[in-house]
């Protein structure tokens, strides 16, 4: 533990004696009172909060934990900082002790932070003669060579200082998010709001993960769902470390996510594939996740994929108020939405692909055909041409549209729609037009935000969606902005999209975090450290900026005027891919045989691995 300076010493005892007086109507007390962190670093503190006074504390009451900042002097650095949410209320009479996840977007230092509570807009607890809680702390910077060395395995010099810096923060965010379950890796949180491994989340994150973490880690996390499914095939929405699982029923996008995670892991090693559990492999595990999905989800007649009412890609369905809005129930309504079909088409062609590479021609075949009907359908009935985009959904009885509801511009399933192969590039063009007419409209800072105009006030009953621009209802999420930008990339449209990536990068930054989602005013909501966004924006600037491509057995780079135009050297087991605009991409810990540079007329030069260099846990 660091030892506190003579400065520091006294003006923590000071603050402790001015905050220390005695049948305080709130007290607040904080465990340890000295940590050392990086800037973006999870840090873990045990809060105490006495309540004696007659108010209930409780954050939908606008009552949150924030802090002041002093240095070692005691002199002020920044009054008002970031708030966290009290995870529950403290009612009149009682006190509260609980764990609390916080993090630091300061400026690094040898600091003093003073805890306090703060009613938001009306006043803060030490102004009311509550007691408040000191905490030493020295702020590592995260941008540091210490932190490359230690967590970078992969890392790029891309000359564009955003993008360098947001690697480490979206490492950063890996990290945070590690489940440990006896000092072993188990997986990936989506966030601090959600301790369990998510099937949707993971499916976000695993291209990217694998660039830091041993590969037979990544393939325990999707065993353990193949452990979880059902006799049928069905998908569990998530696990936890102590074999708990369920499903939010509303979606019909589980079984999908599950095929897309994993073929990203047999991209590294199709032999995976061949491997059982519980006495059936894994190919066969995936084609009957999709198989139930195509039984139990489709609807013959539509011959679509259908699921609860939600906003686009949301998990929160319009029926109830309350949690029952998440299952299946008497008040659930069948919608037929681009995203469910996007996912699925996109799950069926890698299925395709992975049946193929072990053999299986018949598997190929079948799931190719079926990828073919439900893409064409899904043009036929949802594509928009007058407006220049796919329809958030349709949805079962006469009224398929709602009128107004054919205005509404769904960033989510539109972006999985291009991944999908489902608009040429002429129509990606003119979305571009329109996304770029509704953000000026709206005055938005970045592409994230996902309903463009979203749902109207009270459309949904449940209390996170009722208001416009709010969660699913138009929240601005990164979750699905990376996506987009990563669709943008792939399409050609370069200079588009190296704008939007650092838009989301430099929001990122500042906040030194990635937030579930933020609303129209650009205040951070739910989770913290959102993985499933880490792993979009980290795919987009591997495979869209940077321009890697991969295949089963090793990685491309195009060449071209639209592309970096590169040049590969190799040291040992280690790989640069370089180019004289001085980008660098170190990929020495990728699990491939060889790298190639493929040019303008196709021809390609491959430079091949000694051996499989694995990353180190």
């Amino acid at each position: 533990m660091r030892r506190l300076g003579p400065a520091a010493a006294l003006f923590l005892g000071l603050l402790l004696l001015f905050s220390g007086r005695s049948q305080a109507e709130v007290e607040i007390t904080c465990h340890p009172a000295q940590v050392t962190a990086r800037q973006g670093e999870k840090v873990v503190l045990r809060f105490t909060v006495r309540n004696r006074s007659r108010q209930r504390l409780e954050s939908p009451g606008n009552v949150f934990i924030s802090y002041h900042v002093r240095d070692e002097a005691g002199k002020d650095v920044r009054f008002d900082n970031r708030r966290f949410s009290l995870p529950f209320p403290v009612r009149p009479g009682t006190t509260a002790r609980f764990d609390l996840p916080v993090y630091f977007s300061i400026a690094p230092g040898s600091l003093i932070l003073e805890w306090d509570l703060v009613r938001e807009g009306e006043f803060w607890g030490r102004d009311k003669g509550w007691k408040t809680a000191a905490l030493s702390l020295r702020l590592l910077p995260l941008v540091a060579p210490g932190f490359r060395k230690d967590w970078l395995p992969t890392f790029y010099e891309s000359g564009r200082d955003l993008l360098d810096r947001g690697q480490y923060l979206l490492r950063q965010v890996l990290r945070n998010n590690e489940i440990r379950l006896a000092g072993e890796f188990f997986g990936f949180a989506a966030g601090t709001d959600y301790p369990q491994i998510w099937i949707r989340d993971t499916a976000t994150m695993m291209g990217y993960a694998r660039f830091f973490y041993p590969l037979a880690d990544l393939q325990g996390i999707i065993d353990r769902f193949f452990v979880a499914q059902g006799p049928q095939g069905e998908i569990q929405d998530w696990i936890d470390s102590i074999g708990r699982c369920d499903k939010n029923t509303v979606e019909s996008d589980q079984e999908s996510s599950l095929v897309l995670a994993a073929w990203h892991l047999a991209l590294d090693d199709p032999s995976w594939l061949r491997g059982e559990v519980a006495g059936v492999s894994r190919l066969r595990r995936l084609e009957m996740a999709l198989e139930w999905l195509w039984q139990k989800r489709r609807d013959t007649k539509r011959r679509l994929i259908w699921s609860g009412f939600t906003a686009d890609w949301g998990d929160v369905e319009r029926s109830y108020p309350d949690q029952r809005a998440i299952k299946l129930s008497d008040r659930s309504r069948r919608t037929f939405s681009t995203y469910a079909q996007s996912l699925f088409i996109q799950a069926a062609q890698k299925l395709a692909l992975m049946a193929e590479r072990l053999g299986d021609k018949v598997m190929a075949g079948k799931w190719r055909q079926r990828e073919r009907e439900v893409a064409g359908e899904t043009r036929r009935q949802l594509f928009l041409a007058d407006r220049g985009y796919f329809l958030v959904h349709r949805v079962e009885g006469k009224d398929d549209v709602l009128r107004w509801e054919r205005n509404i511009l769904a960033v989510g399933g539109n972006a999985e729609a291009m991944r999908a192969g489902l608009m040429t590039r002429a129509e990606i063009a003119r979305f571009l037009r329109v996304l770029e007419e509704r953000r000026a409209q709206y005055g938005l800072r970045t592409v994230s935000f996902t309903l463009l105009p979203p749902f109207p006030e009270n459309f949904f009953p449940h209390p996170l969606l009722r208001s416009p621009w709010s969660y699913q209802n138009g929240g601005e999420w990164d979750w699905i902005g990376g996506r987009l930008v990563s669709a943008f990339y792939r399409a050609g449209f370069r200079r588009e999209a190296d704008v939007y990536l650092e838009e989301i990068v430099a929001k990122n930054l500042a906040e030194m975090n990635i937030f579930e989602w933020s609303d129209r005013g650009g205040n951070g909501r739910g989770a913290l450290f959102y993985a499933g966004a880490a792993g979009v924006l980290g795919e987009a600037i591997l495979f869209g900026r940077l321009g890697l491509q991969e295949e089963f057995d090793g990685y491309v780079i195009p060449a071209g005027p639209d592309r970096f135009s590169l040049t590969l050297s190799k040291s040992g087991d280690r790989f640069t891919i370089d180019n004289s605009a001085r980008v660098t991409v170190d990929i020495s810990s990728l699990a491939k045989k060889e790298v190639c540079i493929s040019g303008a007329t196709g021809k390609r030069t491959c430079v091949a691995k000694k051996g499989r260099t694995e990353i180190a846990k």
